[in-house]
């Protein structure tokens, strides 16, 4: 689907007390040699989560490299050492998913996927930016946002935060991520 209708469809869906003051972004780097991007969300005009392919590799890259200095594990080629080589990569993966990084690619496929969900789907769902767009969704009503707590994802706290300030239900700062 082309970025224009995912972010139109996407927009549509915004709570009242989010519209105008949500906003999604995409752009790709023309001169990269394989097109990449990044994509990012802002509310009030600043950025709350950057899904940026370039800041995914090289993180995820240094992640794994540490990982396998640590393990010294540095050569796939020596038998002893070419399983823990790779399992450093498994690793650096669940990192990344922890600190909430996610490339532009992973976005454009996870809106995707909640455009053509229930809201009680996308709150559930094992994908974490499905989660987190789920908060800003006009399908979930105040009575429901009471009674929702914490999740361990990063991403999925700092919109359920947006969306409970704007919302009143809370205000104290140490609770907005």
């Amino acid at each position: 689907m082309q970025w224009s209708k995912m972010k139109e469809q996407l927009e549509s869906k915004l709570c009242e007390s989010l519209k105008d003051r949500v906003n999604f972004n995409s752009t790709r780097y023309r001169r990269s040699h394989d097109g990449v991007g990044r994509s990012w969300v802002t509310f009030d005009n600043e950025i709350i989560h950057d899904f940026c392919t370039v800041k995914l590799r090289y993180k995820f890259n240094t992640t794994a490299k540490r990982i396998r200095e640590k393990t010294n594990s540095l050569d796939w080629r020596d038998p002893d050492q070419e399983k823990a080589y790779y399992e450093a990569y498994n690793i650096a993966d669940k990192e990344m998913e922890i600190q909430g990084i996610h490339n532009q690619f992973e976005f454009y496929k996870a809106i995707e996927e909640y455009l053509h969900l229930s809201i009680d789907e996308a709150m559930k769902s094992q994908n974490t930016i499905i989660k987190a767009l789920s908060w800003f969704d006009k399908r979930l009503g105040k009575r429901r946002l009471r009674g929702t707590e914490a999740d361990s994802n990063i991403i999925v706290n700092k919109f359920r935060n947006i969306r409970l300030k704007v919302e009143g239900l809370i205000d104290d700062e140490e609770n907005f991520v």
